[in-house]
């Protein structure tokens, strides 16, 4: 019941509840090591190979397409595996990330070494395993990371504080890793072995991260340990019996397709529309920078105030001006604020999205006694992961059919305007369905202060 008292009437969390500031940080060290090779993943994987290694982006977006199926089949899986695990002095999810480092390096590692002398079916080949290798240690690592920041406390309070501290440790290492693909792929001094060399050299300071953060870790959690697991066609078929979820997973869907395209595209943008240097690609990068903590504690007081779902209902208006703004930008002014406001509202759904997965794991634990935070967020990955596949593959079809052509230092007219549809109309029809789907999840107002209040007594109970 503390943990209800202190969501209405500000009084502090219980020992139990909280999470030491040791722990976050710890937490943030191992999520920063992931996230550093996420954002390059996300910002630099489709400009390298589509702009500087000339791969025909229909082939690029085909590849992401087949890749989606193996993320259909790995997420829910090694979301099962780490719910059934116990904890023991290995720890639980702190287990599995430290046996996700490996794969996570050797498939991040292969990227950046494919040439631009490689016939299109080499290149193909060639990203299609290196994204399988990958992703095995991107999943196993992801989703424990997440589960780690939602299952060792009941209040959705402390899960954001846990987020929030994880992400200001992670400011730094992961602000400048995504700093750097606008730099290198659009520099006129780098060749590709200079390029490849540094996304590797940046992979070795994510690997060392996660690492020493995940050694360092000394996770609790709130599961029973007299639970027994459910199976995994029972624990799939509760997964998808939850309304709550469903709703949740579609809107998750439309938000990382919007979050992901932004990162990957833009430095196209920059190149192609506005045809920046990189000193201007700095300045833009610094001033939309500035109030990334300011807006991440300022959404972390309005989410305490007006909950998730309402929070929510304001990052999406805002990414919706954004965008449109984006597409009719022709000053760099106006555009750096555009994106400055897509940015930091893509910031803030990174923040808030494992809150949310908490509550619907919440409200399950009362419905299945069991704590299945790897399943949903395994099985979100399984949904939403096809997600950027899907909108990046609608992004190569536009740019294509409007003449781009990367061999080209400068584009057509008709190029600019399919880059521009792109980026800023195409994230629009996804946060139109967003916006649908967030209205009718069900975990807000009166309904989820009951299930902690529920929550918090079957934990007292069980003690």
């Amino acid at each position: 019941m503390s943990d209800i008292k202190s969501e209405l009437t500000g009084e502090s969390l219980e020992n139990d509840q909280r999470v030491s500031i040791q722990q976050r940080i710890y937490i943030g060290l191992t999520k920063s090591g992931s996230d550093v090779f996420g954002v390059i993943f996300m910002g630099a994987l489709f400009g390298f190979y589509v702009d500087i290694l000339h791969m025909d982006p229909i082939n690029y977006g085909i590849v992401m397409i087949i890749f989606a199926i193996w993320n259909a089949i790995n997420d829910p899986i090694f979301g099962y595996m780490s719910d059934k695990k116990r904890m023991d002095k290995r720890g639980k999810r702190s287990f599995f990330i430290r046996l996700s480092i490996p794969f996570y390096f050797a498939g991040y590692l292969m990227f950046w070494l494919a040439s631009p002398e490689w016939s299109q079916i080499s290149l193909f080949i060639f990203l299609l395993v290196s994204l399988f290798i990958f992703d095995t240690g991107l999943t196993i690592a992801g989703l424990n990371i997440s589960a780690l920041q939602t299952d060792q406390t009941s209040s959705t309070n402390e899960r954001t504080r846990i987020v929030l501290i994880s992400m200001l440790v992670s400011m730094v290492p992961v602000g400048l890793a995504s700093m750097t693909p606008n730099f290198v792929l659009t520099s006129s001094t780098l060749n590709t072995v200079d390029m490849s060399l540094i996304f590797i050299s940046i992979g070795l300071v994510a690997v060392i991260l996660m690492i020493y953060g995940s050694i360092k870790l000394k996770e609790k959690s709130l599961e029973d340990k007299d639970a027994e697991p459910l199976p995994i066609l029972t624990a799939i078929k509760e997964t998808f019996k939850s309304k709550s979820f469903i709703f949740f997973v579609i809107f998750s869907f439309m938000m990382n397709a919007v979050a992901i395209n932004l990162l990957a595209v833009i430095p196209l943008y920059y190149k192609y529309v506005f045809q920046l240097d990189q000193i201007q690609i700095l300045i833009i990068t610094v001033a939309t920078g500035v109030f990334y903590i300011p807006i991440l504690f300022a959404f972390e007081k309005l989410q305490k105030k007006v909950g998730l779902r309402h929070t929510f209902f304001l990052v999406i208006v805002l990414l919706i001006l954004g965008f449109t703004g984006l597409f009719f930008a022709q000053s760099v002014v106006f555009m750096s604020i555009c994106y400055g406001v897509c940015l930091s509202m893509s910031t803030v759904w990174w923040l808030l999205v494992n809150p949310m997965v908490g509550d619907i794991a919440d409200e399950d634990e009362l419905k299945t006694n069991n704590r299945r935070d790897g399943m949903f967020f395994g099985t979100n990955a399984l949904i939403t992961k096809p997600a950027s596949s899907l909108i990046i593959f609608v992004f190569s079809a536009i740019i294509q059919f409007y003449g781009y052509n990367s061999k080209l230092d400068i584009q057509s007219p008709q190029a600019i305007v399919g880059i521009r549809l792109g980026v800023g109309i195409l994230p629009l029809i996804f946060l139109v369905l967003a916006l649908i789907a967030l209205y009718f999840y069900p975990l807000h107002g009166k309904k989820i202060k009951k299930i902690k209040l529920e929550l918090d007594n079957l934990h007292n109970e069980s003690k």
